[in-house]
């Protein structure tokens, strides 16, 4: 792949999740006790967790999205977009698996956007471009380096 291709994808990449995590951000910063209680419905962690999760998640994905818009500290927000990523696709395969009928939390607090193929397709396609993004951002940064 050439060099500007390589860069042009690692920038639509970048604006991508920083789309999506701004926007996965707003209603949780707005309502944090309704995606609290959303945390809650996984059964994944206690009432208290949930709560505080509910408080700092929101934040963490914001900043992430900053700083992929940014590019500053590009190499951890690619990193902490991956684990986010894996990691909500994690939450949403076992919520699946264990038949938790349950709203998933992602976008919005309060909607229809049940746990189903649909929802792991589109987690998948995050976590897995997730993990070109970070390649892409090594790569660019080694480039750089050298």
């Amino acid at each position: 792949m050439s060099f500007t291709l390589r860069s042009s994808a690692c920038w639509l990449l970048r604006l991508g999740f920083a789309v999506i995590l701004a926007w996965a951000s707003a209603d949780k910063i707005l309502h944090p006790y309704e995606f609290g209680q959303d945390v809650l419905n996984y059964r994944v962690v206690n009432e208290g967790l949930s709560f505080l999760v509910a408080v700092w998640l929101p934040y963490l994905e914001l900043l992430t999205a900053v700083c992929l818009l940014t590019g500053l500290w590009l190499e951890a927000a690619a990193v902490i977009n991956a684990v986010l990523m894996w990691t909500f696709l994690g939450l949403i395969l076992q919520a699946f698996f264990r038949k938790l009928d349950i709203h998933c939390g992602c976008f919005t607090v309060k909607g229809d956007s049940v746990i189903g193929p649909l929802k792991i397709a589109e987690n998948t396609l995050f976590a897995v471009l997730s993990l070109l993004l970070v390649s892409a951002v090594f790569s660019r940064t080694e480039r750089e380096a050298g």
